[in-house]
């Protein structure tokens, strides 16, 4: 199903749901469930709860606001003068605080809408109303349609491997600059910041903690950090020693680009795993025997930084493809 449709679907049973609840405690104004419901329900679990928070602690000091705003009402028999008087902090509030946005939706809401009956009335069930919007958000963001973070988390670290080898493939090109290796670098920087989002959503999708129920995934941000930090000094040496007239740099591009495809094909192999355990691959040892031997460089720089990234490809081949816990210590 496309993200789209996913997202149309929770949006429409969140509201469906709200407007339900709400016709049953018999709201009197069951809108406003309506809109907080629309307004919070998002496409992850993780934008569900920031935009949740958001809006409870907008709310409630809204509300404060609202309350002291009828309070001056009833006091001084004036409209608008307690409504600009209370708006004010709450601006220069959202200014310094821009996620406290809803408070001065909330005063807007409890305070110049019309209503009947007590003053004070309109401020308890619109209150009521929004906190109940917000949870039927929460509840919808968690059982209904929400994408698996997992899958999404192994298939960025997929295209990120391969990012890499292209970034490298760029080094060796006589026709690409630094400039725009630079620029693949910062590609790859936004997919491992997508990459991170991808796993903190995993962290809420279970009560469990993720490093016990899938260590794997916990460790997969730092691993592609470490690998993409290394990736970029060997694609500086790379360009140093093709700047120099190294000629024998093609076999150590082949060594490196075997290894990240080969790690980006162990993480696309995850997205149809039925979960984190699967046979160790044949082609692990390989990986590591086919990296050219440090000896072999002949630069001080190269032999520096592929020393770095033999050691750190060690740990991701043991990590992600034999799942040896062992290899995340000291992450």
């Amino acid at each position: 199903m496309r993200p789209a449709i996913r997202q149309t679907i929770r949006v429409l049973v969140s509201v469906v749901v709200a407007w339900i609840i709400g016709s049953l405690m018999h709201l009197q104004e069951t809108i406003w469930a309506l809109v907080t419901a629309l307004i919070v329900t998002q496409s992850s679990i993780s934008q569900t709860m920031a935009t949740a928070r958001d809006q409870i602690s907008g709310t409630v000091i809204g509300a404060l606001a609202g309350g002291c705003a009828v309070v001056l009402e009833i006091t001084t028999g004036l409209r608008w003068i307690p409504f600009w008087i209370m708006l004010t902090p709450l601006v220069f509030l959202t200014a310094i605080q821009p996620t406290l946005r809803f408070a001065c939706i909330t005063l807007m809401i409890v305070y110049l809408f019309p209503s009947q009956g007590s003053p004070f009335l309109p401020l308890v069930t619109r209150l009521l109303a929004i906190v109940m919007g917000v949870a039927v958000s929460i509840v919808v963001s968690f059982l209904i349609l929400h994408s698996s973070a997992r899958k999404q988390a192994f298939h960025t670290a997929g295209r990120l491997l391969r990012r890499m080898d292209q970034l490298l493939k760029s080094a060796l090109d006589q026709n690409t600059g630094w400039t725009a290796i630079e620029q693949q670098n910062d590609d790859c920087v936004a997919l491992l910041m997508e990459l991170e989002d991808a796993v903190t959503e995993a962290r809420r999708e279970r009560l469990k903690e993720l490093e016990q129920r899938d260590p794997v995934l916990a460790a997969l941000p730092r691993l592609m950090r470490r690998l993409l930090n290394d990736t970029m000094l060997v694609a500086r040496a790379i360009a140093t020693g093709r700047a120099a007239g190294n000629t024998g740099l093609m076999p150590l591009y082949k060594g490196l680009s075997h290894a990240l495809r080969a790690l980006a094909h162990s993480c696309e192999e995850q997205l149809t795993a039925k979960n984190s355990r699967h046979p160790r691959q044949a082609q692990d040892e390989e990986i590591l025997h086919l990296l050219p031997r440090l000896e072999e460089q002949t630069r001080p720089e190269m032999r520096f930084v592929m020393s770095l990234f033999r050691e750190d490809l060690e740990r991701a081949v043991g990590v992600v493809m034999r799942e040896d816990v062992s290899g995340m210590k000291g992450l």
